[in-house]
């Protein structure tokens, strides 16, 4: 085994033994611990700092992006707290990124036609591809943090995905979570909420290319 492959391995293992140990640990991430949060952090000025380098290393560990979205929301309501995600989400897909495009080297050689097909979408509508994927948030981000990297999605075709496929929904759980927290909103009108703007915004993204394809064909 040579030196990089050491590394990638070492590199897999950490992430796995951190997630695995998060999860176990997960029952601490409650609300009560969201607003002892809220009490400690509102008010001082390194806290956004705080958040998105949290963010940001939270997303290599494959911590839920909901919890860090929910708590800015919260403690600086839906416009700052929005931002503040959105960047820490974007820093820390990114980084995330990285490592799956380090680690995953050459993996998709390995799937034969699959790959190959991968390979293809990827070079021809690769940010296409991933931001509709981004506006839909049932997928989990971390696999699509470090599928794209594996894919070897160029790196500002991920970058620029990400940010605009992030944007909806990522205000949209800011503002929920502060409503939710202050008691103007229900946990079921903050989900339909969020539904009907990822709906939206794969509509916009989606007629357009269909109509694209019907003239193509044409």
């Amino acid at each position: 085994m040579n030196r990089r492959n050491a590394i990638k391995i070492a590199i897999v293992v950490v992430i796995g033994a951190v997630a695995a140990t998060l999860y176990i640990f997960r029952d601490h991430f409650s609300m009560a611990e969201i607003r002892v949060m809220v009490d400690q952090l509102r008010g001082v000025w390194y806290a956004p700092i705080v958040m998105i380098a949290a963010y940001a290393v939270g997303c290599v560990f494959a911590v839920p992006a909901s919890f860090f979205i929910l708590s800015s929301g919260v403690i600086w309501g839906w416009k700052l707290g929005g931002t503040y995600a959105m960047v820490g989400g974007v820093l820390g897909a990114t980084a995330s990124f990285l490592v799956g495009r380090f680690v995953g080297e050459g993996m998709l050689t390995k799937f034969g036609k699959v790959g190959r097909a991968v390979e293809k979408n990827v070079e021809h509508a690769g940010f296409r591809s991933l931001l509709v994927l981004r506006l839909i948030p049932l997928f989990p981000f971390a696999v699509l943090n470090y599928g794209a990297g594996v894919a070897r999605v160029a790196v500002l075709d991920f970058i620029f995905a990400t940010a605009f496929g992030l944007a909806p929904s990522n205000y949209v759980f800011a503002y929920s979570a502060d409503s939710i927290f202050n008691g103007s909103l229900s946990q079921a009108d903050a989900f339909r909420r969020v539904l009907i703007v990822a709906a939206l915004v794969l509509a916009v993204v989606l007629i357009p290319m269909f109509f694209k394809k019907k003239v193509a064909a044409r």
